[in-house]
């Protein structure tokens, strides 16, 4: 079986191959026209990109990523505030109402059921919504990707 060559196209062009290597590449290459066409195209190929130089972006364009990163993480910030208020005020409001129905308020059966159904509703919800954003959290591809 024929050794395939073409992974080793760049690393002739490079002079990153061992003596013998090179050697070996260059009788296949004598060998072998696509080979040598192959080398001939990256060749053209790495002399284009070489002369290509990015330009630089402007000042105002870089204001305006900070500008815009920090309008994210300031809402954000604002947004996980806000939610963390809102959690502890509606938990303390079920706490005071718990606590208000078992001292003894006299309230209808049937509301003190639609109250737990509430409670119970809102604790699974919670749970589900923590365990989701746990398991995509985990497997999240881009999470290290960096935005």
């Amino acid at each position: 079986m024929p050794k395939d060559w073409r992974p080793y196209v760049s690393g002739y062009l490079d002079n990153e191959l061992e003596p013998e290597e090179r050697r070996a590449f260059e009788q296949e290459m004598a060998r072998d026209p696509g080979l040598a066409k192959e080398v001939e195209a990256m060749s053209k190929l790495t002399s284009v990109m070489g002369g290509i130089t990015l330009r630089e972006l402007p000042d105002s364009a870089w204001d305006s990523y900070r500008a815009r990163t920090y309008n994210r993480l300031e809402r954000r910030i604002g947004w996980v505030l806000l939610s963390v208020g809102a959690m502890v005020l509606i938990g303390y409001g079920l706490y005071e109402f718990a606590v208000f129905l078992i001292a003894g308020a006299e309230v209808a059966w049937w509301v003190r059921v639609a109250i737990g159904a509430v409670c119970a509703g809102v604790a699974v919800l919670l749970v589900s919504v923590i365990r989701e954003r746990l398991f995509v959290w985990k497997r999240d591809p881009y999470r290290e990707v960096k935005r």
